[in-house]
């Protein structure tokens, strides 16, 4: 299970925005330097010069409720 350390959000996995992050810089958690879609169909980051298809980014978690890509794993006490 995971919790947001922004907003409190817990969930699993599977209920996470994700979203592409540049392999080169990290770029793309900040709503304003996310990665650009072109019009070929691949991405291109807004600090660095990679161009690249979807399959190359990297998919990160974020907070579905927030948008903070800081989830840290907590375990479920019954």
């Amino acid at each position: 299970m995971l919790e947001c350390t922004s907003c409190g959000w817990k969930g699993r996995e599977e209920e996470t925005a994700k979203v592409y992050v540049c392999p080169d810089c990290g770029t793309g958690h900040l709503k304003l330097f996310r990665l650009l879609k072109r019009r070929d169909g691949r991405l291109q980051c807004p600090k660095c010069t990679w161009i690249g298809l979807p399959e190359e980014a990297l998919k990160e978690p974020e907070c579905p409720k927030c948008g903070n890509p800081y989830l840290k794993e907590v375990t479920a006490t019954v």
